[in-house]
């Protein structure tokens, strides 16, 4: 029941989220400024990036463990 209420305040704040993006993205557009525009846009890529970042390091740790524990496997 927990994880329900929770789900249903994380979906709730989604909208709110999403209005922010439209707001900063309307100012910006608003403001003609480039500068600001580019560094909106290097923002998002580094927001999008570090999920990547961080489940790619997870798996290259898990794999090079299991090849690990394989290669000490077959030396015992």
């Amino acid at each position: 029941m927990r994880w329900l209420v929770s789900l249903a305040f994380a979906l709730l704040l989604t909208k709110l989220a999403l209005a922010q993006c439209a707001m900063c993205k309307a100012n910006v557009i608003a403001s003609g400024d480039n500068n600001l525009a580019a560094g909106l846009r290097a923002g998002i890529l580094l927001l999008m990036a570090m999920p990547y970042l961080i489940i790619g390091t997870a798996a290259v740790a898990i794999y090079l463990a299991h090849r690990r524990s394989l290669r000490w496997r077959m030396e015992n």
